[in-house]
């Protein structure tokens, strides 16, 4: 392999042929308690060349409570051993002492123990860890199961035969089995009493009738065990949900979608050229304030999508709450540093977009073929319903004056709220 290490001389740029070294090991466990780390060695099973796996224990009564066994190993060595042609026989019996478990109950993993008699040990920081290979790609052994294993990397110059670098060491939690996998166990939940006749399946036939998708998708940034932990690791994340959200999303077959929590980048690399292809126009709206992750800062916001043979784009407004309330707390007259000044203060949004049929059908002028959509997402805490009825009012008075207009009015959103609540009897 090729490693090129460059430096400054004089702008040039050096290639030094390297070769990569590789080490992997695991930490030696108790011959007799599988799942104990080993602390002592047995040299005279070195010498007569037993399996290194049945030469540790955990502690100096775990080796005087087996001696007479492991005095019986000795035995079979020594006698095996004046017997050239009984090596093969001997390594059966040998290997067949201990209690391990068969590889047949360890399906996750390899078939059987990958070491042999004469495995490498070697002592880092005051443990024994055992090598079980050098080469780049390793797959976990039955014997693996419950121990750590480290992986020792280190450039060398293959001309000097130097180390160009410190020896790079990554230690790894406990291997585990690969979980089975759970099935799923879906709770069927009735739809009220009006909607049971409801045909979603149906496309709309009546003249001038359209339809419309309200969804949120759940920002990666909130796909987490903490927030779902009801829910496997392994459906929370992105690559796994992004093709069932957008088969599901789209297979309503809707004219306008409404979506929430779009995540600024999931938008720009999926949504947007996903939908574009399914012939929808997308309009999109995030939040100002960003979350810093692993990768990087990332926000979510409010999509709104609709069919570009059957609508145009009239005109477009948005709304960010946090400036709107900043607004208001300057015109109101507080004491000196009050924290409730702040508490309006999120910065949740909306977009608000007036459509127009591309088609007349029945509709005799052009005001009466539009329609406006809001799309929305209110804040989420449930603590702070005062800042969710406020949000919602905000977003209503916008709305008079096109509801002045004599525009049919279609609210969509995630409202983070219950019907019943003040928030819906805004509406």
């Amino acid at each position: 392999m090729w490693w090129f290490v460059s430096s400054l001389l004089v702008h040039q740029l050096v290639l030094v042929h390297h070769n990569f070294h590789v080490s992997r090991y695991r930490e030696q466990s108790c011959f007799v308690h599988r799942f104990e780390v080993a602390t002592i060695q047995c040299m005279s099973c070195v010498t007569l060349k037993i399996p290194i796996k049945e030469s540790y224990y955990c502690s100096t009564k775990c080796f005087l409570d087996t001696w007479k066994s492991h005095r019986m190993r000795h035995q079979v060595a020594e006698s095996v051993s004046k017997t050239s042609n009984a090596d093969d026989q001997a390594s059966g019996i040998l290997r067949s002492c201990g209690s391990w478990p068969c590889a047949g109950s360890w399906s996750a993993f390899g078939n059987g123990s990958l070491l042999d008699g004469t495995a490498m040990v070697v002592e880092r920081e005051g443990k024994s860890w055992i090598m079980v290979g050098s080469s780049n790609t390793y797959f976990p052994s039955i014997d693996d199961y419950g121990f750590r294993l480290r992986l020792e990397s280190a450039a060398i110059d293959c001309t000097k035969g130097s180390l160009l670098a410190p020896i790079n060491i990554i230690v790894t939690d406990l291997v585990v089995v690969t979980p089975i996998l759970r099935p799923r166990c879906m709770i069927q939940i009735g739809l009220p009493k009006e909607y049971r006749k409801f045909n979603f399946d149906a496309r709309p036939s009546v003249a001038g009738s359209f339809s419309v998708l309200s969804y949120n998708v759940l920002s990666d940034i909130y796909a987490n065990t903490g927030n779902h932990s009801y829910c496997p690791k392994w459906a929370l994340t992105w690559e796994y949900r992004r093709q069932n959200l957008l088969y599901e999303i789209t297979g309503y077959e809707a004219d306008i979608l409404c979506l929430q929590e779009v995540q600024n980048d999931h938008f720009e690399n999926f949504f947007e050229p996903e939908l574009v292809k399914r012939g929808y126009s997308v309009i999109y709206k995030k939040r100002n304030k960003e979350v810093f992750t692993i990768s990087g800062g990332t926000i979510d916001g409010c999509a709104t999508c609709f069919r570009h043979d059957r609508f145009k784009e009239i005109i477009k407004y948005e709304l960010e709450f946090e400036r709107n309330a900043a607004s208001m707390v300057k015109t109101l007259q507080r004491r000196q540093n009050s924290n409730d000044d702040f508490r309006l203060m999120k910065d949740n949004v909306a977009i608000v977009v007036v459509l127009e049929r591309k088609t007349s059908g029945a509709f005799s002028d052009a005001l009466h073929s539009r329609i406006c959509v809001a799309n929305t997402h209110i804040h989420a805490n449930k603590d702070l319903p005062d800042v969710k009825l406020w949000q919602v009012t905000t977003l209503i008075n916008g709305l008079e004056s096109i509801v002045q207009s004599d525009i049919p009015l279609l609210i969509c959103g995630d409202l983070n709220s219950v019907p019943g609540r003040s928030v819906f009897s805004c509406y």
